[in-house]
């Protein structure tokens, strides 16, 4: 399950707050954003179902966030990486969520 995936990656303190479903770059996955980053699982498969994370992105190395349309969201990293999400959700929903749990972790 992506949530055991999920969980793998987080730290004793730490917890999902918000999740969404959306495309990383063209692979369909799920988007979680916890109280002090965000994570994104790849599901591949129909009837027996595998899980990869791959994006672990803590919020202190995000530069960035921008809307490009409706439905994507541009993260880009302290790195210059650009990671390119669309949701199923208005992308506006997924910003202003993210925006959200960085301020409360900032305060």
């Amino acid at each position: 399950m992506e949530k055991k995936v999920v969980e793998e990656s987080l730290g004793l303190e730490d917890k999902v707050q918000k999740s969404y479903e959306a495309r990383l770059d063209g692979a369909y996955g799920i988007l979680s954003m916890s109280k002090r980053k965000i994570i994104f699982v790849t599901e591949k498969g129909r009837g027996r179902k595998s899980y990869n994370l791959v994006l672990d992105l803590p919020y202190e190395k995000i530069k960035s966030i921008r809307i490009e349309s409706y439905y994507t969201l541009i993260l880009e990293d302290v790195v210059g990486l650009k990671h390119s999400f669309k949701s199923v959700m208005l992308a506006q929903i997924v910003e202003e969520a993210l925006k959200e749990i960085m301020e409360q972790e900032s305060n």
